[in-house]
């Protein structure tokens, strides 16, 4: 089954996205273009896969979190994905910038866990990383942008695989606050 990009990704992250990646006996490792393979292809942005639009978050109030339950053996399994409020960062590749952290955190441990990140700056996107972890309760994926004054949040989705062999699920796009940096 294909996962299809949003109309609202798509209407906030314009003409510039790359296709959307398909799941598969492969949907917990990284996309093609992902962090792991550099980030970005032929100038272009990765999409998140997303099908669906979770919980988005103002510019107050506490870090949106979206939640999915499945099961591990005979054990009920619940894993929260949650984005944090974008920050500067001093060092790093661009002698620092803006950064945005996204984390998937599992009450039991479960076979994959991939977690797409993106910062978006005035509503577009303008970057994109992917990180997956295997046999793992925890999994953090960051993304980093050049400094540059404007209003940030940072969006996330994740793919969880429950078991070697087993379904997948996919945590829909989660927005953080809003902060201007």
């Amino acid at each position: 089954m294909a996962i299809a990009v949003s109309a609202a990704l798509l209407a906030v992250a314009g003409p510039t996205q790359a296709a959307p990646r398909t799941t598969g006996a492969d949907a917990a490792q990284p996309a093609a273009g992902s962090s792991a393979t550099g980030g970005a292809r032929a100038g272009r942005l990765a999409p998140l896969s997303t099908g669906a639009t979770g919980v988005s978050a103002g510019s107050a109030g506490t870090l949106a979190s979206t939640s999915v339950t499945g099961t591990v053996g005979s054990i009920t399994v619940t894993c929260t994905l949650t984005p944090s409020t974008p920050f500067v960062y001093y060092g790093g590749p661009y002698g620092g910038g803006e950064e945005g952290l996204a984390t998937v955190r599992c009450t039991y441990p479960v076979y994959a866990a991939q977690v797409e990140v993106a910062l978006f700056r005035y509503g577009t996107q303008i970057t994109y990383a992917t990180y997956t972890n295997y046999s793992t309760t925890t999994t953090t994926a960051d993304t980093e942008y050049p400094r540059s004054s404007g209003e940030y949040k940072t969006g996330a989705d994740a793919f969880i695989t429950w078991n070697y062999g087993g379904p997948t699920t996919f945590i829909p796009l989660t927005f953080s606050n809003s902060v201007y940096l």
